[in-house]
């Protein structure tokens, strides 16, 4: 859910993120380098790390590495990029996500399509290495030869931790681990592009593109926003939006009339993610009794040309579309030709 309407009632994501910021602060103070954590479920995923350290003790294995850090978790599906991209921030090298049999397959399509977005982004930013992934394992031997591996490439992390608190919003918290992770980031300013293009299916960032060709400034969209992503303007027919607030749930596509909007998942670098921009105007139609503004030139335009040929819309009945709500009405009950209510 790209807005955390949808959230594990326990634990909450303030405590999952007082948890992570804990392990790996005090692991840092240890001495420790290169800290993964391995989230893994309470049930099969705990008992399979269980069966990996006897079958290290009794020298089968060679067991979890020094720098892993096991975390049970009540679902594997519990933790998302928000989380994930948080612990980045706190100066975790990698988040890896141990799958079983017991999960649902809908469940690690869903995580794999997070990982994908999350790996966009640091990767964009110039963290190079594989820092997010989705670890398969039934058995001890496959886990411990999967654990073996994770060390082999050095990952890029942030050189200074973050000490952001995780808010209980996942949108608060997904903003202030992008701010850290994009003030840290190894690739110079100079060097970034304006834009890192996600992936199409998953993606809680993105702008929308709207076709000016089409697009009659009906504001519907506007309406089905949930996330004030798109506003009006009051003082003139505008189409604006902030960039920031989007969460790319595609309502706006969904409930547009004209089929103008399309979305684009991106994660904007520059300051105008955070501003209120315009993304299309026109000019406002005048009523042709009183020249008060109302509606759009090209909506009353549009309006006219899909009603000319209806019988309920000829002559006078067709010149009143053209009138404010006020001028229709005295229009109306001032026209000798139209049959008044108390004529019957």
């Amino acid at each position: 859910c790209p807005t955390g309407a949808l959230t594990y009632a326990y634990p909450s994501a303030t405590e999952q993120g007082t948890k992570l910021k804990t392990l790996l602060s005090t692991y840092t103070a240890a001495g420790g380098k290169d800290a993964v954590l391995l989230l893994h479920s309470q049930e099969r995923g705990q008992a399979l790390v269980e069966e990996l350290g006897r079958a290290a003790q009794l020298k089968l294995a060679h067991g979890v590495p020094a720098n892993v850090i096991p975390v049970a978790l009540w679902h594997t599906a519990s933790t998302g990029v928000d989380l994930w991209l948080s612990a980045m921030a706190y100066g975790a090298s990698q988040v890896v996500v141990l799958s079983t049999d017991e999960e649902a397959p809908q469940y690690l399509e869903g995580l794999q399509a997070q990982m994908d977005v999350a790996q966009v982004i640091l990767r964009g930013l110039g963290y190079t290495g594989t820092h997010v992934q989705l670890l398969r394992a039934n058995h001890p031997t496959a886990l411990d030869a999967a654990l073996q591996t994770l060390g082999q490439t050095r990952q890029k992390t942030p050189a200074v931790a973050a000490r952001f608190a995780v808010a209980q919003e996942k949108r608060s918290t997904l903003e202030m681990a992008l701010d850290h992770l994009i003030e840290q980031a190894p690739m110079p300013v100079d060097e970034r592009p304006a834009a890192i293009a996600l992936p199409a299916v998953g993606s809680p960032l993105g702008t929308i593109e709207v076709n000016k060709d089409r697009c009659t400034l009906c504001l519907s969209c506007v309406s089905a926003c949930p996330a004030s992503a798109l506003q009006d303007n009051p003082q003139m027919p505008q189409l604006r939006f902030i960039e920031k607030n989007c969460v790319q749930c595609g309502l706006c596509a969904t409930t547009c009339p004209e089929d103008a909007i399309t979305l684009q998942p991106r994660l904007l670098l520059t300051p105008e993610r955070a501003q209120l921009r315009v993304l299309n105007e026109a000019k406002p139609w005048a009523c042709v009794r009183c020249s008060k503004p109302f509606g759009t030139v090209k909506a009353i335009e549009a309006m006219l040309g899909k009603l000319s040929g209806h019988p309920m819309f000829q002559g006078e009945a067709l010149e009143r579309l053209k009138m404010c709500s006020d001028c229709r009405v005295i229009d109306l009950y001032s026209a000798q030709n139209e049959t008044k209510v108390t004529d019957l």
